[in-house]
């Protein structure tokens, strides 16, 4: 049991990016990963907070070859092969904006081939005998990537709206007060007005 709990922790780690960052106004930030040549490789991302919720995407090759360029994206999810070995790397940039800082979670995921786990060479290690078994544990690792995901863009949102619904909690209880106070006030500057307007002032 606790090899397999190994072997699962080792997939998960090795295999899976998965990240919320913060990109500042004019700045670049890059991740980088090591492909072998027919691996699958999916990049998914969602900004979730800053300006119009819009960053700069690139994708490049092992030969810096531009395989996907946007200046805004919102969202964006894109599933390849990798047609050479090498490095992949994936860019976003927050150039357009001039204070704003951008706040994404994405996801940099390499499916692994079952030529990398059984051959040692490769591999680096003896962590699986079973290709059946790995493959089953590389869909399992994607299903559990999935819903970590949509647990931490929920808790994000949670958050957003929590402070949102505070703020208005905030401004209800401010105006219960202050208006009846003001009515208070209005009400005894009233009456000693009157009061002075009805009195009668005796001439000696």
């Amino acid at each position: 049991m606790l090899p397999a709990i190994w072997i699962l922790f080792a997939l998960l780690f090795e295999s899976v990016r998965g990240f919320i960052i913060t990109v500042d106004a004019h700045e670049d930030i890059c991740f980088h990963e090591h492909v072998l040549q027919n691996e699958r490789i999916t990049i998914s991302f969602e900004v979730m907070e800053g300006g119009f919720k819009d960053i700069g995407v690139s994708i490049k090759g092992p030969e810096s070859e531009l395989l996907h360029h946007s200046a805004r994206e919102s969202v964006g999810s894109f599933t390849f092969s990798a047609s050479k070995m090498g490095v992949y790397t994936l860019c976003f940039d927050n150039q357009l904006s001039t204070l704003t800082p951008k706040v994404l979670m994405f996801q940099f995921h390499v499916i692994r081939g079952l030529a990398y786990y059984t051959d040692p060479q490769r591999r680096g290690d003896d962590v699986l005998e079973q290709a059946v078994v790995q493959l089953m544990l590389n869909e399992l690792s994607a299903k559990m990537t999935a819903v970590k995901q949509e647990q931490e863009y929920m808790h994000v949102r949670y958050r957003g709206h929590l402070d949102v619904s505070d703020s208005v909690h905030f401004r209800i209880v401010s105006w219960s007060i202050f208006g009846p106070s003001l009515l208070l006030v209005m009400t005894i500057l009233e009456v000693y007005y009157l009061k002075r307007f009805f009195e009668v002032r005796r001439v000696v």
